[in-house]
């Protein structure tokens, strides 16, 4: 301890920033999951925008501790020009040249840094909560830096240098992730050809992935073809990837909506991308390999020509209860041919779709005030399910909305 210890205003405005900038990366790698094609990055990607979620949380945490309950209005405007332009990277490489290996690798020297400017006894919950989210940082921005060099070697013609500086100019010219450093003497413009891209109206993927065909999506019968049932019941498992990334392009578009629904909503993609996984992990026990895997990417692309708010409520006062049934029979089915792996997995799934649910139970009906609609959660699951009768790819869907979902017509 010595009289160079900050002071706790002094703790608090620097918390302030950390929480800001964990959040705004978050919100960016959210709007721009859809945009990755890379499909190692996008599952990387998924899990952290969790993480990012949960670091802010665990910081606004600190902060109510610290009789700050509503950080956000003490933002500095500098901050928040930065969020705004993180949004325009076009294409993976600035992307991770400037979310990861710009702020979070400033937020991570501030991380290890901070813990030795505080208090260590009077405050020692920051340092506690400072340390768990180096060990976070430290892993993604060791990450990106990987990532980074193979997506380097395959591009080596996109010149991502001018946007990385941009990006690190601004951040120099809001005084750094501490808010201590001197502002540069000069402004730093925007590089040319940077329109925003978000949110995308299309879901990315690697050129050489095959692509659904909706004509020839027939079920297999579980009892007299398991294996084949098997295999065509983990495909669409690994395709939830898109409801993930309709995720990320919600939670983008709904800046008006609570802290506490972001959190939520970035736990619910995180969760999608886990599906995705689990339907990975199984077919690649069969025998595919992912590349072998149709694409619906149909189901995102589809769903970005309703609004926002559309969206959500389809998700997950539609599409989402409307599935509980066919989860309980196939969990049912896998036990009953004593397929044990399977079944946990189905499992697994169905009690993170439960939580899902009450979300939307939960944050619709705030959903339809905040945007000014004036239907009710029951008329708006009743007209989405109308339209995704006419518009879904997916035979599976429109079977599950005739068995299970709201009276039609």
């Amino acid at each position: 301890m010595t009289q160079d210890n900050i002071s706790l205003d002094q703790n608090v405005q620097r918390l302030v920033r950390y929480a800001f900038l964990e959040q705004a990366v978050m919100r960016t790698l959210a709007g721009w999951l859809p945009g990755v094609p890379e499909w190692d990055a996008k599952n990387q990607i998924g899990l952290h925008i969790w993480e990012d979620a949960d670091s802010c949380e665990r910081l606004r945490s600190r902060l109510r501790e610290l009789r700050v309950h509503r950080p956000e209005r003490d933002v500095p405007a500098g901050l928040v020009h930065l969020a705004r332009e993180l949004d325009h990277a076009q294409g993976t490489l600035e992307l991770l040249a400037t979310a990861y290996l710009v702020v979070k690798r400033a937020l991570l020297e501030e991380y290890r840094r901070h813990p030795h400017l505080t208090y260590q006894v009077f405050d020692a919950p920051t340092v506690r909560v400072l340390g768990e989210l180096t060990g976070i940082c430290e892993r993604q921005v060791a990450w990106a830096e990987q990532m980074m060099a193979e997506v380097s070697a395959a591009h080596p013609d996109l010149h991502w240098q001018p946007w990385q500086d941009y990006i690190a100019g601004l951040l120099a010219a809001a005084g750094g992730v501490d808010g201590d450093q001197p502002a540069p003497s000069q402004q730093v413009a925007r590089p040319a050809g940077h329109e925003l891209l978000l949110p995308w109206r299309e879901c990315q993927r690697e050129p050489d992935f095959p692509i659904f065909d909706p004509d020839s999506d027939i079920e297999p019968d579980a009892e007299t073809q398991p294996e084949a049932h098997r295999a065509w019941r983990f495909k669409h498992y690994l395709n939830e990837m898109t409801a993930a990334e309709t995720l990320g392009s919600i939670l983008w578009l709904t800046p008006e909506m609570p802290w506490e629904f972001q959190y939520n909503a970035a736990r619910h993609l995180w969760d999608e991308v886990r599906h995705s996984q689990l339907g990975q992990t199984m077919v690649q026990r069969l025998g595919y390999r992912i590349k072998d895997i149709w694409q619906v990417v149909q189901i995102y692309n589809v769903m970005m020509t309703l609004p926002a708010v559309d969206q959500y409520a389809l998700l997950t006062t539609v599409i989402e209860p409307n599935g509980m049934p066919e989860k309980r029979r196939n969990i049912e089915h896998f036990e009953k041919i004593n397929d044990d792996i399977s079944a946990q997995a189905i499992t697994y799934d169905w009690s993170d779709e439960n939580y899902h649910i009450r979300w939307g139970k939960k944050w619709t009906p705030v959903m339809l005030e905040t945007y000014g609609y004036q239907e009710t959660p029951e008329e708006i699951a009743r007209r989405t399910e109308q339209w995704l009768m006419r518009n879904t790819p997916v035979k599976m869907q429109t079977r599950m909305a005739e068995e299970h979902g709201t009276t039609l017509g």
